[in-house]
């Protein structure tokens, strides 16, 4: 696979919110597990700092963003940096589709690591589809 043919994915940094902990362990989950080959993981305070590698892979690159709230920090950060969004996941829509809800920001617990996972994998499949695998 070519350097060229990556989505990053960019996830929400709400450190003190469960949905937030839920986003950024799935971010790890695809980026580290499931498509390790096909992704790479934008960095929320170093893009927003501007620093490279982050401030150039998400012009370079196709991205997914993971939201956490209605705030969606993400998907404002990305665009507003110039990145080219082509995957959204928000964490509240999957709460309600898997009827999971983590324990804490800190430690989300059994239901949150199942959780992540299933978002994780619902994830993976859009990294696909954008790279059409």
């Amino acid at each position: 696979m070519s350097e060229e043919e990556k989505v990053a994915i960019v996830a929400c940094a709400g450190m003190d919110k469960p949905l937030g902990s839920v986003a950024r362990a799935c971010a790890f989950k695809v980026v580290e597990d499931l498509k390790p080959e096909d992704s790479v993981l934008v960095c929320i305070p170093p893009l927003v700092a501007g620093v490279k590698p982050h401030s150039e892979w998400i012009k370079k690159y196709p991205i997914i963003t993971i939201d956490g709230c209605p705030e969606r920090c993400a998907t404002k950060i990305v665009a507003k940096n110039g990145g080219k969004i082509r995957g959204r996941v928000f964490i509240p829509q999957s709460v309600q589709k898997y009827g999971l809800k983590p324990k804490a920001s800190e430690e989300i617990g059994p239901e949150g690591e199942e959780l992540a996972e299933k978002i994780a994998e619902d994830t993976a499949l859009l990294v696909d589809k954008i790279l059409r695998k």
